[in-house]
């Protein structure tokens, strides 16, 4: 391993420690000042180097503030999917014969252009996906990590070429890990700017070509992502930008014959489809995907509440629960659960709902309208088979709540009278919730939400505790909350998960960091139990070749 370690961004936790906040926040309304007076114009595709326009187009806007209008994208097809994997194909050969060393360079420059205008893309995603101010950074800065690591893993590996001597005289051995050819990138919205640039580098940097396809309510942000690969130095062709819904882009980039693999990070039914289709059509790339989960975190007797509740408060709440990491489920010794649930209830009584581009913001919009009829679904459901402690409600535009109701009316027409800070605009505002009662077994607890609610569960102690978080079929992130040694060594043999955090007060299952915190899931939660932000990451893009050569062909 390289001796040096790796220095994460973390640019508001530097300004923090520098006592500069307030030239933080002041950058970052500039920011957001100059993108909205950009916003509202078209974008096309990208398809070989070129700007190409589509029959139909879509709009986006805030989730925020729906009144505020992001842009119009090209809605791409099935022919643009073709024209654009045609386009990588075309320029796979000429890209994987690029030395390693030289698309090192070309992706260090990128993350320097992102680092120089790291605070307007934060403001980009605050605007188009609803961050509040310090996640927005916090995902700018992820990104620029992922290709920071990656560049370095492939310089300390040499380009994953390896010596291995020679066997039997005059037989002289190496060994090759060489690009598959296109891959096919799609994104999520909630981390558009990390885990596309993650995937997306991934693909790029170990020599294959891509058509990468960004949730279709965050295409900015992904167009200025691929905007500044291509100032950096990208070939034509070898990175492609293709906008539109999964069925008319993500099937047909799926399904296409030229498509060597496909990286993805989404819900579990797409994933799942989607190795389902490599599968049928006998393609032997690979698909690395990475699913969701159903994050437990356990408190035990020993544990420090304060610090639990503070970890599942920011665990469950960061982003409104929009996180594939989110905490969801809790089990909580029958001996401190009355203390902890009062706690947490209170805890998540002071988180402020407001516009998230205001430095008070904790709580985030929902990010399309399925996501708010889905939370008020499971807030009706929570109703009728446990009790609902707090929150449970649509935010109202007048910056109060209104009890949805077993009907499902989004009106606010019934206040509650708890009110959130300033006036809200025309977005989609919830309540972050605690719910206790529900069954460990019942689907409230089962399913994964993408909404801001957690559900509290008694347990007798640990034995219990960890056997009721192992029962499902998600292994992606666990926190425990114990100041017992002996408690942490048993959960850490115990628990089924391939990210795992103790008395982690930030949040008890969310906010790894690349390098550090590898994030990738065991079970339904991934495809190759290989974690990005890893040692193992890049090698999936890769696939392994011994060369023998006899005698001195080739050798000084």
């Amino acid at each position: 391993m390289d001796p040096k370690p790796f220095e994460n961004e973390r640019t508001f936790a530097a300004y923090r420690s520098e006592g500069t906040l307030d030239e933080f926040h002041r950058s970052f309304e500039e920011a957001v000042t100059e993108v909205e007076s950009e916003l509202g114009r078209s974008h096309a595709l990208l398809i070989d180097g070129r700007r190409v326009d589509a029959e139909e187009t879509y709009t986006v806007t805030s989730p925020a503030d729906q009144t505020l209008e992001i842009g119009q994208f090209a809605a791409a097809g099935a022919d643009d999917v073709d024209r654009a994997v045609a386009a990588a194909r075309d320029a796979f050969d000429e890209w994987r014969a690029t030395h390693w060393s030289e698309r090192i360079e070309i992706f260090r420059r990128a993350a320097a252009l992102m680092r120089n205008r790291k605070f307007e893309l934060a403001a980009t995603l605050t605007l188009e996906n609803g961050k509040n101010r310090t996640e927005a950074m916090a995902d700018i800065d992820e990104g620029i990590d992922f290709l920071r690591f990656y560049s370095r893993e492939l310089e300390r590996n040499d380009g994953y070429e390896y010596d291995t001597g020679e066997p039997t005289p005059g037989e002289h051995c190496t060994n090759a890990l060489e690009p598959f050819g296109v891959f096919g990138v799609i994104g999520p919205f909630n981390f558009p700017f990390a885990i596309f640039c993650g995937m997306l580098s991934g693909a790029l940097l170990t020599g294959n070509t891509a058509v990468a396809k960004p949730a279709s309510a965050t295409s900015l942000i992904a167009h200025k992502a691929v905007d500044i690969l291509v100032e950096a130095g990208l070939p034509d062709g070898v990175v492609n930008l293709v906008t539109g819904s999964g069925g008319a882009v993500g099937r047909p980039l799926v399904e296409h014959e030229d498509v060597a693999g496909v990286v993805f990070t989404g819900s579990r039914t797409v994933g799942r489809n989607i190795r389902r289709t490599f599968f049928d059509l006998e393609k032997p790339g690979p698909v690395i995907a990475e699913l969701g989960g159903k994050n437990p975190v356990i408190v035990t007797a020993n544990a420090d509440l304060e610090k639990a509740v503070s970890g599942v408060t920011n665990g469950a709440f960061g982003y409104s629960g929009q996180k594939c990491s989110a905490t969801s489920r809790v089990y909580v010794d029958e001996r401190v659960i009355e203390e902890f649930t009062d706690r947490l209830v209170a805890a998540t009584e002071e988180l402020v709902i407001d516009r998230p581009r205001t430095a008070e913001a904790f709580v985030s919009p929902l990010i399309d309208d399925d996501a708010l009829d889905r939370y008020v679904d499971i807030c009706d459901r929570a109703r009728q088979v446990g009790t609902v402690r707090t929150g449970g409600a649509v935010v109202a535009d007048d910056g109060r709540s209104g009890d949805t109701g077993s009907d499902g009316d989004r009106s606010g027409r019934e206040k509650t009278g708890r009110e959130r800070s300033g006036d809200l605009p025309n977005g989609r505002f919830v309540e972050p919730t605690v719910v206790t009662g529900v069954p460990h077994d019942h689907e409230l607890a089962r399913e994964e939400h993408f909404v801001p609610f957690v559900t509290i569960h008694p347990v007798s102690g640990l034995d219990e505790a960890i056997a009721n978080a192992n029962d499902s079929t998600y292994g992606l992130c666990a926190g425990l909350f114990s100041e017992d040694e002996n408690e942490v060594e048993t959960w850490f043999e115990r628990i089924e998960s391939g990210m795992c955090y103790v008395n982690r007060e930030q949040s008890a299952t969310t906010g790894a960091l690349v390098q550090a915190q590898p994030f990738g899931g065991w079970k339904a939660s991934g495809t190759t139990s290989k974690f990005a932000g890893g040692y193992w990451y890049l090698p999936q893009f890769l696939r392994e070749q011994s060369r023998t050569v006899v005698g001195d062909v080739g050798r000084e």
